[in-house]
């Protein structure tokens, strides 16, 4: 999930990407061609336009992994 759960986004909003697990869950955001722009569960928007996947990742033996895409006005910024 993530926080806030709907938009409209605005340039200076924190997103914060939450996932339940134990050990707790690792987070990684991408931009839409994939390139990762954070390795923690939060990012904060800045301004333009932006598609941004926030993953998170079990640390179990079997890794899984759940996304979310969030589109709006705003770029990312850790």
């Amino acid at each position: 999930m993530v926080i806030p759960s709907d938009g409209p986004y605005r340039p200076g909003d924190v997103l914060t990407c939450v996932a339940d697990g134990y050990p707790e869950p690792s987070y990684q955001w991408t931009v839409g061609n994939g390139v990762v722009v954070s390795n923690t569960a939060t990012v904060v928007l800045t301004g333009s336009s932006f598609e941004l996947t926030c993953t998170a990742f079990g640390n179990v033996t079997d890794r899984c992994s759940a996304s979310l895409v969030v589109r709006g006005s705003g770029i990312w910024q850790c």
